[in-house]
């Protein structure tokens, strides 16, 4: 069975990437499907749909499944928070959370977020590639020496 493609790529009725992890964090904590379902309140079989990728979590169920297995939003889709951060990272960090926690901007800011991180790989790769053209220059021009050398022997 086939599901159409979103905008974004990614199946409208669920993510099968985002059901293999969860079901893989549930799996770490020791829990079934049964006991995540009843912390959660809803039926075992919605959880495991969740889990193969035929339907979507609400927020409000990811993230009492994540808490129930002992994690976060944040923690779930970035790890651990670094320890190291200064006060302002943390409070970026504290606001951007709250933003991917709401079901109306985090759309948006997920788009924002891959757009900046595509332009992000678009700068690196733009600053690399003269690197890139200069290698094969050189390479060209010792090839090209090379020949030259072989013909005057």
């Amino acid at each position: 069975m086939t599901h159409d493609k979103g905008p974004n790529g990614s199946s409208p009725q669920g993510d099968s990437e985002l059901g293999q992890k969860l079901s893989s964090i549930r799996l770490r904590t020791g829990l079934t499907q049964s006991e995540i379902a009843g912390k959660v309140a809803v039926s075992r079989q919605h959880i495991s749909n969740i889990e193969i990728g035929v339907t979507s979590p609400t927020v409000r169920v990811l993230q009492n499944y994540l808490q129930t297995c002992g994690t976060d939003l944040a923690g779930f889709f970035y790890g651990p928070l670094p320890i190291n951060q200064t006060r302002q990272q943390r409070e970026y960090h504290s606001k951007l959370q709250v933003l991917l926690e709401n079901e109306t901007t985090s759309p948006v800011v997920t788009k924002v977020l891959d757009s900046f991180m595509t332009s992000i790989q678009a700068s690196l790769t733009a600053v690399v590639q003269p690197i890139r053209v200069q290698a094969q220059r050189a390479r060209a021009r010792h090839k090209k020496e090379a020949g030259s050398r072989k013909q005057t022997s």
